[in-house]
Order: structure tokens, then sequence, then C-alpha cells
């Protein structure tokens, strides 16, 4: 294998891997949500954040390593015939890439579908909190304090 092979598979698997983690964390953050659970919901959206920070390194890497090999002769141009290009490679060294770009795109359709479900959940959670801030607003006359108390330490130090 190549070093502009095996730079490239290293980057995918690196990929895919951040990707995994991604999905997991979007579907671990599925109780923080239907719980309420503000601190959890902080902790995984910050996990989530760095995931993508992460990601966009990775991608950026990904691109680096493709153009570098492309301009070495070891990989096709961005855009050109992928197919053909891993069928000229030894048959080991194809069947593993082959593998990971299908995994790769397994993997960004995953995240995908889970990006629209975690939408779909922060709506509903945004629907149930706006329906308690109607409720509560709508009982706050009833409940208020009257405007002529006084604090209890006030009340306390004139004696």
């Amino acid at each position: 294998m190549s070093p502009e092979i095996a730079n490239l598979t290293d980057t995918i698997e690196r990929e895919l891997n951040l990707l995994r983690e991604l999905a997991g964390d979007l579907i671990a953050c599925r109780t923080a949500f239907t719980g309420m659970d503000l601190d959890a919901i902080h902790m995984h959206v910050a996990k989530q954040a760095m995931l993508c920070e992460k990601l966009q390194k990775v991608e950026a890497e990904r691109a680096t390593a493709w153009q570098t090999g492309a301009q070495r002769g070891g990989l096709p141009t961005p855009g050109g015939d992928v197919r053909a290009w891993i069928q000229s490679l030894d048959p080991p060294v194809a069947a593993r890439l082959r593998e990971l770009l299908t995994e790769l795109v397994v993997a960004e359709g995953e995240v995908r579908n889970l990006n629209r479900v975690h939408t779909l959940l922060i709506d509903g959670s945004r629907k149930t909190l706006n329906v308690l801030t109607n409720a509560l607003a709508a009982f706050s006359p009833t409940y208020a304090a009257p405007a002529a108390s006084k604090p209890l330490a006030s009340v306390g130090a004139q004696r």
C-alpha cells in the first residue's frame, strides 16, 4: 500500500470513528431531552460541538490527503473516476478502501437521519416548554406576591 493510500485510509477511519461517536451521543442525549435534564443537555451539546469540530478538521485532512495523493499520482483527481481507480488497486487494498468508503457513506446517512430525529425532539421540547410557560403565565396574577408585603427580614428588624 502506497503512503498516499495509507494516509487516506487513516483519515477515513478517523472520520468514521468520529461519526460513529457522534451518532452514539445523538442517541444518548435523547434521555436528557425527554427528562428535561438541563445539565445533561448542556454536556451533550458541548460533546457534540467538540465532535463536529474534530470532524471538520479530519474532513479537511482527508481533502488534503486526497489532493496530495492526486498530485503525486497515487490517487485520482477529486471528482475523477474513483471506481475505476479502486479496481486498479491490489485486491486486498481495493477491498479495504471500498469497505471504508461504504461504511463512511452509511455512517454519514445515519448521522443525517439522527440529526432529523434530534431536530424533531428539540422542536417537541420547545413546544412543551412553551405550553408550560403559557400555563405559568396564566396563573402569575393569581399567585403574585402582594405589593404591600414586606420581606421577612425587615419585619424582624423593626421589633
